[in-house]
């Protein structure tokens, strides 16, 4: 995630296109206990373009427990600030409508 300035000088946030994807994982490890061999064989990816388990894993949002693979306070805490700029951008657009 990163910010620009608006052309009215405000502070804009912009997602790139990795955080929603990273986000989705983030959810799905959050709503029920998984493997690490599920979330491997579900979010593992060969595309370099698209690293959704990898970025994740460098940047300490997941970490294994056991056989399990959960969600660290920092994986939280991104989501949570990811979601705020969702919740944000669909305010300002509605209000530019």
């Amino acid at each position: 995630m990163y910010w620009r300035c608006g052309c009215d000088g405000r502070k804009v946030g912009v997602m790139d296109t990795l955080t929603p994807l990273i986000c989705d994982l983030l959810e799905w490890l959050e709503r029920t206990p998984r493997t690490h061999a599920e979330v491997i064989d579900g979010w593992r990816t060969s595309c370099p373009r698209l690293p959704v388990w990898e970025e994740a894993t460098d940047k300490g949002y997941v970490s294994c427990r056991g056989r399990f693979v959960e969600v660290t306070s920092v994986g939280r805490s991104f989501l949570s600030r990811a979601r705020d700029l969702t919740d944000t951008a669909a305010r300002d657009q509605i209000a530019a409508s």
